[in-house]
């Protein structure tokens, strides 16, 4: 299984908005049926808006200095082998 964490980075600066990357995730509902779309979720719901997903990480930068991340990208790539597992 690959797996990466990467800070999010816009050239060589931390992005300071988690915005340009929810908007990215977000591409993949377009023309899908509400039924058939992924949604973001946290530990309380499972459909939880994109406009409150930037706002809530965004605004959690309490004792982050400009220069450290402001959020990670992880990305989880099972093989063949283990999807079908799953």
């Amino acid at each position: 299984m690959y797996i990466t964490i990467t800070a999010q980075k816009m050239g060589g600066n931390y992005s300071q908005s988690s915005a340009d990357f929810v908007g990215y995730l977000e591409k993949e509902n377009e023309g899908l049926e509400q039924r058939d779309m992924e949604h973001f979720f946290n530990q309380y719901g499972d459909e939880i808006s994109a406009e409150d997903v930037v706002k809530e990480i965004d605004g959690n930068t309490a004792k982050l200095e400009k220069h450290e991340p402001r959020f990670y990208s992880i990305t989880v790539s099972p093989s063949k082998y283990e999807l079908r597992k799953l």
